[in-house]
């Protein structure tokens, strides 16, 4: 009788474990969620932004005298590729 007693308790132990272990788990994998949609958003914003930085450019390039319209052939070439 003792010995199952006691066997009922370790396996009630280990299972509050194991559930405790899984909602741990589970909040660890909602914040790594929302940190890659938060970094996704970060990326997307920023390749926006230097795309529109590299047209700006290339139309104020073209539109402006020889020496910044080099310049802004350079700038296009090397880093808006």
């Amino acid at each position: 009788m003792y010995v199952n007693t006691n066997s009922t308790q370790v396996w009630k132990r280990m299972a509050d474990e194991n559930q405790q272990s899984a909602k741990y788990m589970a909040r660890i994998s909602v914040a790594l969620a929302v940190l890659l949609v938060a970094v996704g958003a970060y990326a997307l914003s920023a390749h926006a932004r230097y795309s529109d930085l590299c047209t700006t450019i290339e139309i104020e390039g073209s539109a402006n005298a020889d020496s910044t319209r080099a310049f802004s052939e350079s700038l296009t070439s090397s880093y808006c590729g």
